[in-house]
């Protein structure tokens, strides 16, 4: 008998492959997720929102998946809009459960509009309820922004509410704690597909790109919380040797054109850098990895917590990592080991640690190949899905207590 998870996922459609909006790791992360926890029998329907009315309400995922998109849209960008919407989502998703006739072990919701759907179909069912945050917005504040009220007392209630919790890092959940000391929660760090990000010969790419040796690259979205600004306005003090270039792979189409940033900001740092940055613009994930493997250090300059990605694949692909100290990237650098670590504000530390890598070749490789070891060895999609079958296992009573990261 097949054992099947209902996964609501409306902000993120794991089956949209630009993944270069605000949502791209996240995608990432349920895509692999659903198709690797398949080889373990489990069978998953995926509810996410219709984001383009010429896709197909329904799509196979993987030989015991498919993702299914209910009518109702989510408006992007316009969070504040949505709680008006989740009845509508609810009942539209409750149709499709009773219409299709199946029947789910448990409900795997993520981020917090997903939440909401899962809080009725879990009251309608009674259904056990793993919910996965996903960047609360108390974990991610960063110094001097206000909190959104609503969605953090949004977020507090879905965690008095769900069975357990999953989350990718430790310091979320010392947040969760607070707010529910008695709810279950899991770490279950992100993985990487071994398959796609390993060393590679940087050879193609250094010629596509005109190039004369490997370029620091930094990936990710164009956002100023991602401090890429901070980062472009320190390396523009610098002095810089004539053949160093800067990749930025990341933006939107509207964001980057023809190699060209549009934001007026961007654009002023770019001009003044001259030669020494590259946009290249969002791609599909898989036409990521070439570029990162093709790099001799990845920058991340983060100003807040992330979900890492680009750090985990990066790392994966031998390439190591000097970025700050926050989640989601302090948890992958050993700083010293495979990168380093610097202190959120301290851009010229970045650089100055960045440009030894790109001087060092040498060093270079021995430090990504001791990141490379660490995540091929236990952080990859594979060791994600088997994490997470232990904790879907544990939850529902059909296996041993065996997670071994549970709180």
């Amino acid at each position: 008998m097949i054992r099947r998870v209902l996964q609501i996922s409306l902000h993120a459609d794991p089956l949209t492959y630009g993944d270069s909006g605000a949502v791209g790791g996240q995608q990432i992360l349920i895509r692999e997720l659903v198709k690797h926890i398949q080889a373990h029998g489990y069978g998953v329907d995926v509810l996410t929102a219709q984001k383009n009315p010429l896709w197909p309400e329904k799509f196979s995922l993987g030989h015991l998946g498919q993702v299914v998109r209910l009518q109702e849209g989510l408006e992007k960008n316009n969070e504040a809009g949505w709680s008006e919407v989740v009845d509508a989502l609810s009942e539209q998703a409750l149709a499709w459960l009773k219409e299709s006739g199946r029947s789910h072990q448990l409900i795997h919701s993520h981020y917090w509009i997903s939440g909401l759907v899962a809080e009725r179909i879990h009251q309608e069912t009674g259904l056990p309820w793993i919910h996965s945050p996903v960047k609360m917005a108390e974990w991610t504040q960063r110094p001097g922004e206000m909190l959104q009220t609503e969605r953090v007392e949004v977020e507090r209630r879905l965690l008095r509410e769900a069975t357990a919790v999953v989350v990718s890092y430790l310091s979320e959940a010392d947040i969760i704690h607070q707010a529910n000391p008695s709810l279950p929660v899991y770490v279950v760090p992100p993985g990487v597909d071994p398959t796609q990000f390993f060393s590679r010969d940087a050879g193609p790419v250094l010629r596509t790109l005109s190039l004369k040796r490997r370029p620091v690259i930094y990936v990710g979205r164009l956002e100023l919380a991602r401090g890429l600004r901070q980062a472009l306005e320190s390396l523009g003090r610098r002095d810089l040797p004539e053949d160093f270039v800067l990749l930025v792979l990341g933006g939107t189409r509207r964001e980057v054109q023809h190699g060209e940033p549009v934001l007026a900001d961007l654009r002023v740092l770019k001009e003044r850098l001259g030669t020494h940055v590259q946009f290249v613009g969002g791609m599909p994930h898989r036409g990521v990895a070439p570029y990162i493997a093709a790099s001799q250090v990845l920058v991340a300059p983060n100003q807040g917590p992330t979900l890492g990605m680009a750090v985990l694949e990066s790392l994966a692909s031998g390439v190591p990592v000097v970025g700050t100290r926050v989640p989601g990237v302090q948890d992958w650098v050993e700083s010293g080991t495979n990168g380093f670590l610097v202190e959120r504000n301290d851009m010229e530390g970045l650089w100055e640690q960045a440009l030894d890598l790109w001087a060092d070749p040498t060093k270079a490789r021995r430090m990504g190949s001791r990141g490379q070891e660490k995540v091929h060895g236990s952080h990859t999609v594979a060791h994600m899905a088997e994490q997470m079958v232990a904790c879907y296992q544990e939850v529902t009573g059909n296996g041993r207590d065996q997670v071994g990261v549970g709180f």
